[in-house]
């Protein structure tokens, strides 16, 4: 079963639990099966396109802000909703996609503030269509429109018609030979009307497709899952009703999407978009019975195929039981240095990683090193703060005493600890030579890893140790998976790191280098060996490969309302470096790749139990399948 698939039927099965019982009004429009497929391009929508892009989605911005946003994203609108209205001025909530590639269009503009005269006069002047159209009260039912049009000329040009102020029975009555592709309701003196844009539903264009009126949540996904589709369009009411577009979702046409209701923040509909590498095709946001912003999205698949394996490889169990990834955050980076980066599943959420983050507190000292502020012959100082827990204690400060002083390692010593055996002391020591964490997060920051802070001891998770109250969102260090992998692409290729005072070997030879492949990854590399018809070759392959890296493991808790341990969650990463071995001329050569993987703030009932070893063990999984489509590029030279 595809992932959709289970998502949608588990989400419906959820959704029908909380239906309202609301009449439907159903009007429909049909084609006869064909060989349909998803849009190659943006030249009609970009509702049906899953090639991966760029992408923003902003909430309660001006107009100058969003005109701001495209400038500098170099990005076109392709949806706008009015979120509120003030003294006859808008603020808005918009989608906008990179305006390149197959997003491409050949002009394209947006408008607010328009009569309907208004929208007719640009679409002329613009020799232009409409591919959204929203109608909104600026006060005394005066309807004004905002719009966002695109040429309609060249490869561009399709048949089309654009509607206001009509019924539901008037929309219908249009239908024939034509999609909807916008539709939204409003209210006026003589009732509910509609705006409605269309095209000819043709040639590439054509699509089996269906619009439904008036429909609760519930009746959304029971409709949805009876007609194997894919919503395109949500129009939601004034009465917490839905008007929905939908198109067929099987054979060519087919393709992996999500719909959600009621998100509380802009930032969990980003943070929901972003785990499952998904692009948002249409938002609306309102007010609900408490007066408070809510928002619903549909969403479609936005991964390049390595991408999608990842989040599917992670969805096996990172997912709730209705498709919802709530079982905390998963992220994957993979980039070939020197080259494109093959993996980026929710790689720029900032999240907590544990000791894999001590590849921040190597490089600055290597920096340092190289530029000839430090030394690795020189004295270090660490302190022992728990003689049982060792290595692994959490660093108190108040336990930094002259009893509890230790001198016996030099400062390159301090640092092999710090990598070899993940030595919380001798990483407190760094931090402590270099006068707390504002170095270390200066240079991330001058490194352009933005997504990084260090803000505790590594080995002291989110507890505050002078209150022992558990805060993570004053004591979280936060990184991403892009930021831990370009630290070491940066020291591969010496942007980051020059090999000044030998400080890029010794980074990496601190790295924890290694030669050859676990099992786990063997066996992969014998899978895909064997596919190839080239399993004689697997072992020795898997013994050219060389890795080097740093892998972090927490157990901590979230809190409750008094700082307590609300929830007990685990933290798995790894990253570093990996060397693939490939044939040039028939001769070795190799392909080396930076990598990041991770699952933070993933809730068990306690740590070390059954589900605490189901999560580490299917993290372990997917950490290893981060690299089979590499190994099976690599085996091809062979």
């Amino acid at each position: 079963m595809s992932l959709f698939h289970r998502i949608q039927r588990l989400s419906s099965r959820l959704r029908r639990t909380c239906a309202i019982s609301l009449s439907a009004v159903l009007s429909t429009a049909l084609m006869a099966p064909s060989a349909f497929a998803l849009d190659s391009n943006a030249q009609t929508t970009d509702l049906s396109i899953n090639k991966p892009t760029g992408w923003w989605f902003y909430t309660g911005v001006s107009a100058s802000q969003v005109s701001s946003y495209l400038s500098s994203k170099g990005a076109r609108l392709t949806d706008i909703e009015v979120q509120s209205v003030s003294n006859g001025v808008p603020t808005f909530t918009v989608r906008m996609v990179q305006n390149s590639g197959s997003y491409a269009v050949p002009g394209w503009w947006w408008y607010y503030g328009l009569t309907s005269a208004q929208v007719s006069s640009y679409l002329n002047a613009n020799t232009a269509r409409l591919i959204d159209l929203e109608p909104y009260d600026i006060g005394g039912g005066n309807i004004r429109y905002a719009a966002v049009m695109v040429s309609n000329t060249g490869t561009a040009a399709r048949s089309w018609w654009w509607y206001y102020g009509k019924t539901s029975s008037e929309i219908s009555s249009l239908l024939s030979g034509r999609r909807l592709i916008d539709l939204d309701s409003y209210n006026t003196t003589s009732g509910k009307r509609y705006s409605a844009v269309m095209i000819a539903n043709t040639g590439e264009d054509a699509e089996t497709w269906q619009w439904w009126l008036n429909q609760s949540i519930s009746g959304i996904s029971s409709k949805v899952a009876s007609f194997g589709g894919r919503v395109v369009k949500i129009d939601r009411q004034s009465d917490g009703t839905y008007n929905f577009i939908q198109v067929k979702n099987t054979g060519a046409e087919a393709t992996a999407w999500w719909h959600q209701y009621g998100f509380t923040s802009s930032t969990a509909l980003l943070n929901y978009a972003n785990q499952l590498a998904a692009r948002p095709v249409d938002v609306v946001t309102y007010l609900n019975g408490s007066g408070q912003r809510r928002w619903d999205a549909v969403f479609i698949d936005n991964a390049n195929t390595s991408t999608r394996r990842m989040r599917n490889e992670f969805a096996k169990t990172f997912l709730d039981a209705n498709g919802n990834p709530t079982r905390g955050i998963f992220e994957a980076h993979l980039r070939e240095v020197g080259g494109s980066v093959k993996v980026n599943l929710n790689d720029k959420r900032r999240a907590e990683t544990a000791s894999s983050l001590k590849s921040l507190h190597l490089l600055h000292a290597m920096r340092r090193v190289a530029a000839g502020t430090d030394t690795l012959a020189s004295a270090f100082n660490y302190y022992e703060y728990d003689p049982v827990k060792g290595k692994d204690a959490c660093p108190v400060p108040s336990l930094e005493t002259s009893a509890n002083l230790r001198t016996n390692y030099n400062f390159e010593k301090g640092l092999d600890e710090m990598m070899a055996i993940s030595d919380n002391r001798t990483t407190r020591g760094t931090v402590i030579r270099y006068g707390g964490f504002s170095p270390f997060n200066s240079t991330a920051s001058s490194l352009g890893l933005s997504g990084t802070t260090l803000r505790h001891n590594i080995g002291c998770a989110y507890r505050n140790v002078s209150t022992n109250k558990y805060d993570p969102t004053n004591l979280r260090n936060d990184t991403t998976a892009a930021d831990l992998a370009r630290i070491y692409a940066g020291v591969w290729d010496s942007s980051l790191l020059s090999n000044t005072n030998a400080a890029r070997t010794e980074f990496l030879e601190s790295a924890n280098p290694a030669n050859g492949v676990s099992s786990a990854l063997q066996a992969i590399i014998t899978d895909e060996a064997n596919k190839l018809g080239k399993g004689a070759i697997a072992t020795q392959f898997g013994g050219l490969v060389r890795t080097w890296g740093k892998g972090g493991s927490y157990g901590t808790c979230l809190p409750d309302s008094n700082g307590n341990c609300g929830q007990k969650v685990i933290v798995r990463s790894g990253t570093g470096l990996i060397r693939l071995p490939i044939k040039v001329n028939g001769a070795t050569d190799y392909r080396t790749y930076a990598f990041a993987r991770l699952i933070s703030d993933v809730p068990v009932p306690n740590w070390g139990d059954a589900t605490d070893t189901a999560y580490t063990n299917a993290y372990g999984a997917a950490a290893n399948e981060l690299y089979r489509d590499e190994i099976r590029a690599a085996l091809k030279t062979w």
